[in-house]
């Protein structure tokens, strides 16, 4: 990246490999994360019916321990489930970090979506790239998002 924050489309592209790795090596371990709050959920959904069925209405100590013990797997699946979910959340973030440290700027990890501050001549716009194109091929203005993406080789007829 340029000292301004601009990129150049060579800039852009150079950074291409790094970025597919990372969005890549990001996506798995979200992935990873996200089967692990699946079966979390799963849980302690099983769990909630497992001590809304608990019946005490003898006052028995036997129910009473039915129902301390469908607490306790209660309360362990949503610990299970917290920390599943903060795993997910820390795992963004130092994702999140690690590939908008150079200037780039991530729309949405999952899909690999990033934009590349760009200029042409006083006209700021952005260079445009997601995971599964081999290069940067699009463009937009900064309010136009991925939906007004215009291929690059019409870039000079807008400016």
């Amino acid at each position: 990246m340029s000292e301004t924050g601009i990129f150049s489309l060579t800039q852009a592209q150079a950074m291409l490999p790094r970025l597919r790795e990372q969005l890549s090596k990001a996506n798995d371990e979200l992935d990873s994360i996200s089967i692990r709050i699946a079966a979390a959920s799963e849980e302690c959904e099983a769990a909630e019916e497992a001590l809304v069925a608990v019946k005490t209405t003898s006052g028995d100590v036997a129910d009473l321990a039915l129902l301390r013990e469908a607490r306790g797997r209660y309360e362990a699946s949503i610990d299970q489930l917290t920390s599943a979910k903060r795993d997910y959340l820390e795992c963004f973030e130092r994702w999140m970090i690690e590939i908008t440290d150079g200037g780039v700027i991530l729309r949405d990890i999952r899909s690999g979506l990033l934009d590349f501050p760009a200029r042409k001549g006083k006209v700021e716009y952005f260079l445009c790239w997601r995971l599964g194109e081999k290069d940067i091929d699009f463009w937009h203005l900064e309010n136009d998002g991925f939906q007004g993406r215009r291929p690059l080789a019409v870039l000079d007829e807008y400016f």
